[in-house]
């Protein structure tokens, strides 16, 4: 899917309303992000912010907020759900951006996103010298990604029809290295990534995606069924949530 399907699917999510798309709430994510930083009179830019839940908690917590996406509809439901002196809302995409902010923001996006790395360079492009970018997504260090990468790099199954990208810390590591960025990273909702959450995900996705590889999915049961038993097995550590937030900036912190 490229990134004008993609812009076409979203504008239908929107029309549509996001709940009905989304198999949990991002409220966890926008938790996450809003304790990274203090925003108080920061320049902040969310490329993505999707509905603007997250922006308008930043704008709350005093960043003064730029917040875009390319789909229109994200921006119209945004500008209709949230208002604050702190924050705007722009329909444009990560090329079109001007100016250099104290926080880039990029939420649940850079999965989706044609080439992350380059992606991640024209982010740094709009950084002021001691900038901050914070970036989450999903992450497959854990029960439920060794399950997907399995399927994805023997098989070619898509996990959906929207994320392009299987990001992992090492990946992210890596592109912050090659741009000339520092990383520090951690990973939450360890839930989706070896325990309920997983099986509630899974459970949806899984079938659907094997069918839609042309592949066999009537054992999907089974798997789940022994999923099921290996997660009482699995701990938390740093690495292994369904989720990472990454912190990258251009000076060593």
């Amino acid at each position: 899917m490229d990134s004008t399907d993609l812009k076409a699917l979203y504008d239908r999510v929107y029309a549509d309303g996001k709940e009905g798309f989304f198999t949990f709430s991002t409220a966890d994510v926008t938790e996450q992000v809003l304790k990274e930083a203090d925003w108080r009179g920061r320049s902040v830019l969310e490329v993505g912010c999707g509905t603007g839940e997250t922006a308008f908690m930043i704008a709350a917590a005093g960043g003064l907020v730029l917040a875009t996406d390319f789909v229109e509809g994200a921006i119209q439901e945004a500008q209709e759900r949230h208002q604050h002196p702190n924050l705007s809302f722009a329909v444009a995409n990560v090329d079109e951006v001007e100016g250099l902010f104290d926080y880039i923001v990029m939420q649940e996006v850079i999965e989706h996103v044609d080439d992350p790395p380059s992606t991640l360079s024209r982010l740094k492009s709009h950084l002021k010298p001691d900038g901050h970018l914070i970036i989450t997504c999903p992450s497959f260090l854990n029960l439920r990604g060794v399950v997907w990468m399995t399927l994805q790099l023997l098989l070619d199954v898509p996990m959906s029809l929207t994320d392009r990208h299987f990001i992992s810390p090492p990946d992210m590591e890596a592109w912050a290295t090659q741009l000339g960025l520092h990383c520090t990273w951690r990973t939450f909702r360890h839930s989706q990534g070896m325990g309920e959450q997983m099986l509630v995900d899974l459970a949806k996705r899984l079938p659907n995606a094997l069918r839609d590889a042309g592949l066999d999915n009537s054992k999907a049961g089974a798997l789940l069924d022994w999923l099921e038993a290996a997660s009482a097995f699995e701990a938390e550590a740093t690495h292994n949530g369904a989720k990472a937030l990454y912190h990258l900036t251009l000076v060593a912190p």
